[in-house]
């Protein structure tokens, strides 16, 4: 019979154990520590699982830019191929929401729509959508557009200031001036967007290039419904603008039997059929009103009588904006070729005195955006004026924010009040009032199904 006479103590497993647990207690602490990234959230990094409607694939673990907290996928059952919402928080206090557009989607465009379809009205960006429903057009997404007029003594409430084109029409377009919500004529400025036939995306400075010929006489014209006075002294009105062209005092010219609409190509002859020395004519719904300011008008008004005729052409350049059948302006550039503006950049520090009449970029408030790379166009709407939510953003904030995220050419919208994103049906963004403002036009994205 065996005896075993050396027993086993039990304080050698028990230490083996401690030992193991103290090990993986060490490691876990370790494998923390090393995920910690410093200076950065800790919800950086953050997985978005996204769906598609028709295909159910589900993206793989995505890795958000430094300045993005947090990333939220808004409506996915709804989404058509080729168009994504999100809404983005921003680490420094803000929100931002974001609709994108594959630009390679077959059934998926770029559009615009002047408010209650003429220049002298505005329209929320969902009224607008709902009349676009109306017509047959079916918007997926929309954000207010250009600056303008909400109300003056001369009663031009509505009025763009921006670059209007409309299913090729050329409904508005300004003299380039350095005055708040124009387009200032410099690099910064350059900020009309426009898509050429064969989808081309631009970005620059637009000019007009009209001219009235009588005989041998050649009149320059500045700006198309427009604010005629000492900085712009020639204007076209159209019938766009509305019924009147709303001067005072300017020298009026009703030009008709010529072709309409004005395009970017143009070229017509006309009869001068009235003579207006007071301004404020009424707009034919076959022609056209020529207004000069009075100073210029003293060395014209004897050379367009009455029943002369003459030939009027318009010339857009750069060239490529001739074809151009959907064009729209905000007032500043943000981004060009992924690169902050260099002169949005000295503003932001404040060294640049030249663009005064823009200080209100350099604080931070609610803003509208377009912008676009090689694969995307994106519509951009920044939440602000709301505390403990979103204080919205400086311009150079905006500009550094698109970047990360992807965007390469940027231009700013009207915003303020007026920042409101129109997506799948609603408003998605937060407005800074309770209400949705009315507005000027509207940048859309739509089906190309009608």
């Amino acid at each position: 019979m065996y005896t075993e006479n050396n027993h086993r103590s039990p304080l050698p497993k028990l230490i083996a154990i401690c030992g193991l647990l103290l090990l993986f207690i060490l490691v876990i602490n370790a494998v923390r520590f090393l995920e910690k990234e410093p200076f950065q959230p800790p919800t950086d990094k953050v997985e978005v699982k996204e769906t598609r409607p028709k295909s159910f694939k589900v993206e793989a673990k995505e890795i958000h830019p430094k300045s993005v907290r947090r990333r939220d996928a808004l409506d996915t059952k709804r989404w058509p191929d080729g168009f994504q919402l999100h809404r983005y928080y921003w680490i420094g206090g803000a929100a931002v929401y974001v609709a994108e557009m594959d630009r390679d989607e077959k059934n998926l465009r770029f559009d615009v729509e002047l408010a209650n379809s003429q220049i002298l009205r505005r329209e929320t960006v969902s009224g607008a959508t709902r009349r676009l429903k109306r017509k047959g057009i079916k918007p997926v997404a929309g954000v207010n557009g250009s600056f303008g007029i909400r109300e003056d003594s001369y009663g031009r409430g509505g009025m763009i200031f921006n670059l209007h084109i409309q299913d090729g029409e050329l409904v508005s377009i300004p003299k380039l001036i350095d005055r708040w919500g124009y387009s200032p004529p410099s690099p910064w400025g350059e900020t009309s967007f426009g898509v050429t036939p064969d989808g081309e995306f631009l970005l620059e400075a637009v000019h007009l290039n009209g001219k009235l010929r009588i005989g041998e006489e050649t009149l320059a014209i500045d700006a198309i419904n427009q604010i005629c006075d000492s900085l712009c002294q020639v204007v076209l009105y159209t019938p766009r603008f509305g019924r009147s062209t709303l001067t005072r005092r300017c020298y009026e010219f009703t030009l008709q039997k010529l072709t309409l609409p004005l395009t970017g190509k143009y070229t017509s002859r006309f009869v001068v059929t009235a003579v207006n020395p007071r301004g404020n004519s009424i707009i034919p719904s076959n022609g056209v009103i020529l207004a000069i300011e009075p100073r210029l008008a003293s060395r014209w008004y004897k050379k367009i009588p009455k029943s002369s005729t003459g030939v009027l052409d318009i010339a857009l350049t750069p060239e490529k904006w001739q074809t151009v059948q959907t064009g729209i302006g905000g007032n500043l550039r943000l981004l060009r070729n992924g690169e902050i503006e260099p002169e949005l950049i000295e503003f932001a520090r404040g060294s640049n005195r030249s663009a005064y009449r823009h200080s209100n970029a350099a604080h931070r408030h609610p803003r509208s955006a377009l912008g676009f790379n090689d694969e995307k166009l994106f519509l951009i709407v920044v939440d602000g004026r709301k505390s403990g939510y979103s204080m919205g953003m400086t311009l150079y904030q905006m500009a550094d924010f698109f970047n990360d995220i992807g965007v390469k050419h940027a231009i700013n919208f009207d915003g303020g009040s007026s920042s409101a994103l129109w997506a799948l049906g609603k408003i998605v963004n937060s407005p800074a009032h309770p209400y949705e403002r009315p507005i000027f036009n509207v940048a859309v994205i739509r089906t190309k199904e009608k």
